[in-house]
């Protein structure tokens, strides 16, 4: 198949406003993303460059021998006596053509299961930043961190709902996909309109936002300091206690995964995101302090 044509070359730098999650698809991977829109239509599809080998045979049939010829190629009628040779040559055009628009629709299919995860590692890398509006809180505006992104799902607008795994044999959780546009954090924490900008165009646009006031903590409810943190083993600042909170929580509220170490480092990510204050528990020491709870909660659901 002959190389599709160069999609024109986009910034990789995020403009001043950022680029919305499709945008930065667009503008970071333009190939794939080229190849990802491939079309449905089988019309559209053919039209596109490189998916016709050329020169077609078709402009060489007579005015008056379309229908018949068409007939044989695409019916299996007996073509004209004089034009077998022809039909052949338009036959063969055609199986090529459709091997192109398979192939084409398979790379689309990969294209479009890989760029989340290609999105997601590139954003993980730290030199751009992501914020979006908190679905529960539209007034709150939230940063994900770059660690926070190996949890994280991204909807591109083409994603199918998926399963997660259950405590018992057969059983699972049918999840939705994202809206287009938008993340899922771990705790089931979507982020609406999400845009990516420059790292300096978004510490920019947080700047200039109003400040935000100081609430007071209510009476009994610790502060926010780090040092309320420190409640580990021998004096070792952990996150144990917040992280066996939430994980009792999503339990209850069948938020879990089914795999202790995928839960893990679902929670490994919410802890960096929730709580960017506190020292970071890597998905291992995670998985260790809650496996206990875990598998007695999958193998005796209270639902």
């Amino acid at each position: 198949m002959p190389p599709a044509e160069s999609p024109p070359a986009a910034p990789s730098i995020p403009p001043p406003e950022g680029w919305t999650l499709l945008e930065a698809a667009a503008a970071l991977f333009p190939v794939a993303w080229t190849e990802a829109q491939f079309p449905d239509d089988d019309n559209a599809a053919r039209d596109l460059p490189g998916m016709q080998p050329q020169p077609s045979p078709w402009t060489r049939v007579p005015a008056d021998a379309v229908h018949p010829v068409a007939a044989a190629v695409f019916g299996g009628l007996p073509p004209p006596p004089e034009l077998k040779a022809l039909v052949s040559e338009c036959r063969a055009h055609e199986a090529e053509t459709a091997q192109r628009i398979a192939a084409a629709l398979t790379r689309r299919a990969e294209r479009r299961a890989a760029l989340p995860g290609m999105l997601a590692a590139r954003l993980a890398r730290g030199d751009v930043v992501a914020r979006g509006v908190d679905s529960r809180a539209p007034l709150t505006t939230v940063e994900i961190p770059p660690a926070a992104w190996g949890a994280a799902r991204i909807g591109l607008g083409w994603e199918g709902p998926s399963t997660l795994p259950g405590g018992r044999p057969h059983s699972g959780l049918r999840v939705q996909p994202p809206p287009a546009g938008s993340v899922r954090l771990p705790g089931n924490v979507t982020l609406l309109g999400v845009r990516v900008f420059a790292v300096a165009s978004a510490r920019d646009t947080k700047a200039a936002g109003p400040a935000e006031p100081e609430v007071e903590p209510l009476a009994g409810e610790p502060s926010q300091d780090p040092d309320i943190y420190r409640t580990g083993v021998a004096g070792r600042p952990t996150s144990r206690q917040l992280v066996e909170r939430e994980h009792g929580r999503r339990l209850v509220a069948g938020e879990a995964h089914g795999s202790v170490a995928q839960e893990a480092r679902q929670l490994a990510a919410w802890l960096t995101v929730h709580h960017p204050e506190a020292p970071a528990m890597t998905a291992g020491t995670i998985e260790n302090t809650i496996r206990a709870a875990h598998r007695r909660a999958t193998k005796y659901p209270t639902q």
